[in-house]
């Protein structure tokens, strides 16, 4: 774990764009329930660090309950503080708070019971002695500083107690003078190893006795593990003005680690007051001694312009030197800089170099970021196998954006064999820590059966995703609740995910929020608002959007009616192969709607959607062939193509053929297959089929001869100005 909150807080910034808050929280909740509680307040000290409020209430429960991290009722209370500050979850709140009481209440119960007891070890987080000359090492047995784990109650020590604010390149510190409520040895007894062995026993306060002399007579080693003590509370309360002042002690010697330490108590403003010019000045002489963690944070202040001014490609080298040290968090931001371009040119395959290290190193993330861009051949030649294997490394080790794209390798049979039973096992671990793909995916999944109760987990899989942003799980649920699957159906409902959705961009959310206030489905009925839609499908090239468009321009529905627009966006859709546009198309040729009237053009269009066998098309195209316009004239085509669309009922083309067989022309004369034609026809108040209706009953062809009914065929057609029907029918009313 970082071992301060500049590092921290670097790690959780750095992790954005892989990761969000949601995703973080899951994988220490997993973390946390399967038992490794360190691994969880890692996580959580990140987020925490980054004001996230959840992620402070758990902080504070772990360090109520000592678990993860050494117990301490201070760091609880500290934590509930920075969460309540900014949280009006009052229930979670008194929760936290029990907790923590209870954690204490225990704490001191202990206490009691063993006073004679030595000091207890140094948590893995905090600060222990250093051996002779040797530098510290992080690790679980180093002494690297109460400045991650130590409470912040330096913040409320009296301004007498507090080092003076540094403003000079290197601020002078007067040597600490001895504590005269601590006891401590002549200096001629003083020693250093005899001091080490009484800190291995745990006896901290016969350490401190040991080293103070030495410190203050300026032994190196001393002076950084006396700061050590006062920073964790190790034989004396916790001090960490007495610690920044014997870090800057040692730090003035030279002593990489002490360096570092006095930085980040600048930079987080303990024991001294916050300057973060004076951090970055420590943390650059610690950097310059190859101090890993120095480098890091020297690359964190760059990058966000504290203490100096912000620079990308400063940042990235500071970075890039502690993960050439083999840093794994300091691996990963140089290969998230590399891919985005961060104070360097976008290199992908550098990317993929550096994750490469961070993922032999056992980092979740770098392993998953990995195997995507061998999904998808960046940086690194494509390789389904080699990716599948590094997002089951990733989903070993609880990261549900692994664990999700290992349930879609088996899911697509995408380096490693197809098998959905174990698709929706990885898919159901990512949806348990409520990664939104995942359940979406996985709410696909269960749409497929048959059973009610899957068709209503969908749903609730569905509701998780779309409630995270979703796109693709909002528009699936807007479809849920049109249709009635694993939910009643609920049009209201349906209209507002499908609203969600389309505010979201995605095209065929749009189409069908327009369909729907076009239609006043689920919603009110407006025009101007379905245009609004259909444009904004339309512009990303939702093929039915751009044919609605084109209909609400041509009947002037929410815009002024205007031809030359339905027919500049029903070409758009015809262009795309769509045979309704493309009989639109020829309809208004043949017609001149919106265009100048060709014949060519209308036969055109008309081949095209024939071509797809369109109904209408084929009986339209015949016509132009009987009567030879735009095209050379066939009867005999013409012929073939009425009968080929005879399903269409199209008015025209059934008189047509109903005229062939009247006639005999081309086929067999057969006047009741005509009078069928002409009777499909003039149903439709097609008034040439009325007139050639009539005619059959006045002459008795096909059916029997009746005056009466060849009377109101003759009628029915002379009221649309047929002048042969008005000639027959003068002719029956005045013998």
């Amino acid at each position: 774990m970082r071992l301060n909150i500049i590092t921290t807080a670097l790690l959780a910034v750095s992790l954005v764009a892989a990761a969000d808050n949601s995703e973080i929280m899951a994988e220490a909740k997993t973390a946390f329930t399967e038992g490794r509680y360190t691994r969880a307040v890692e996580l959580w000290q990140n987020l925490a660090m980054d004001g996230v409020t959840a992620a402070q209430f758990e902080l504070a429960k772990a360090y109520s309950l000592g678990q993860g991290v050494q117990q301490d009722p201070l760091q609880a209370a500290y934590w509930l503080e920075q969460a309540a500050s900014s949280s009006s979850d009052f229930a979670e709140l008194a929760a936290a708070r029990r907790d923590i009481e209870q954690g204490a209440a225990r704490l001191k119960a202990e206490q009691s019971s063993s006073a004679a007891t030595a000091m207890p070890a140094a948590t893995p987080s905090g600060p222990a002695p250093l051996n002779n000359n040797s530098e510290l090492q992080l690790g679980t047995s180093n002494p690297a500083a109460a400045l991650a784990a130590a409470q912040s109650s330096a913040q409320s020590q009296s301004d007498a107690n507090a080092a003076a604010e540094r403003s000079a390149d290197k601020a002078a510190v007067n040597t600490p003078v001895a504590n005269s409520s601590v006891s401590t040895v002549d200096i001629g007894a003083a020693s250093f190893d005899e001091g080490m062995r009484a800190f291995n026993r745990q006896n901290y306060a016969e350490a401190l006795a040991q080293w103070l002399p030495l410190a203050q007579n300026g032994h190196l080693d001393a002076q950084f593990n006396v700061a050590a003590l006062y920073a964790n509370g190790h034989g004396v309360a916790v001090d960490f003005t007495e610690a920044a002042n014997w870090f800057a002690a040692a730090a003035e010697q030279g002593m990489a680690g002490a360096q570092y330490h006095l930085a980040t108590m600048f930079a987080n403003g303990r024991g001294v007051s916050k300057d973060d010019a004076q951090a970055v000045y420590w943390y650059s002489q610690a950097a310059a001694q190859q101090h890993m963690l120095a480098q890091y944070n020297l690359g964190y202040m760059y990058a966000n312009g504290r203490g100096v001014a912000r620079d990308e490609r400063a940042a990235l080298n500071w970075f890039e030197k502690a993960a050439a040290q083999g840093d794994v968090d300091a691996q990963f931001i140089v290969a998230n800089r590399y891919s985005d371009g961060r104070g360097t040119q976008v290199d992908v395959a550098q990317a993929a170099s550096w994750l490469q290290l961070a993922s032999a190193q056992n980092h979740s993330r770098a392993a998953y970021q990995l195997g995507l861009l061998y999904r998808d051949g960046k940086g690194v030649s494509k390789n389904d196998d080699t990716a599948f294997k590094l997002f089951l490394k990733a989903a070993e080790q609880g990261l549900a954006a692994a664990q999700r794209e290992v349930g879609a390798g088996y899911l697509q049979g995408r380096g490693v064999r197809a098998n959905t039973s174990r698709a929706k096992e990885w898919l159901e671990r990512a949806a348990a820590q409520q990664d939104g793909d995942a359940s979406y995916y996985l709410g696909m999944l269960l749409q497929q059966s048959d059973r009610q109760e899957d068709l209503s987990r969908a749903v609730e899989l569905f509701e998780l995703a779309a409630s995270q942003g979703s796109v693709n799980a909002q528009y699936q649920l807007g479809l849920s609740y049109a249709d009635g699957i694993g939910v009643a159906v609920d049009e209201a409902q349906a209209f507002n995910w499908f609203e969600a959705a389309a505010k979201q961009g995605l095209a065929i959310a749009q189409y069908s929020t327009a369909l729907r206030l076009a239609n006043g489905t689920g919603t009110a009925q407006d025009d101007a608002a379905a245009v609004s839609w259909y444009q904004q499908a339309a512009a990303q090239g939702e093929v039915y959007a751009m044919y609605n468009l084109g209909f609400m321009y041509a009947n002037g529905r929410g815009v002024p009616q205007d031809e030359q627009q339905a027919v500049y966006w029903y070409q758009k859709v015809a262009e795309t192969g769509d045979a309704d546009a493309q009989f639109n198309m020829g309809l208004r040729f043949e017609t001149g709607r919106g265009v100048k009237q060709n014949d060519q053009q209308a036969a055109y269009w008309y081949q095209l959607a024939a071509a797809q066998q369109h109904s209408r098309a084929l009986a339209h195209l015949g016509w132009l062939y009987e009567k030879g316009y735009g095209v050379p004239q066939d009867e005999a085509q013409a012929l073939s193509l009425y009968q080929r669309s005879i399903d269409a009922k199209v008015p025209r083309a059934l008189t047509a053929l109903g005229m062939f067989y009247k006639n005999g022309r081309l086929v067999r004369a057969d006047d009741k297959k005509a009078v069928e034609l002409f009777s499909q026809a003039a149903e439709q108040g097609y008034a040439t089929a009325q007139y050639n209706l009539g005619w059959m009953y006045e002459n008795g062809r096909g059916v029997g001869r009746d005056l009466i009914k060849a009377r109101d065929y003759y009628q029915l057609a002379a009221a649309q100005d047929e002048p042969l029907a008005k000639a027959q029918l003068h002719r029956l009313l005045n013998p």
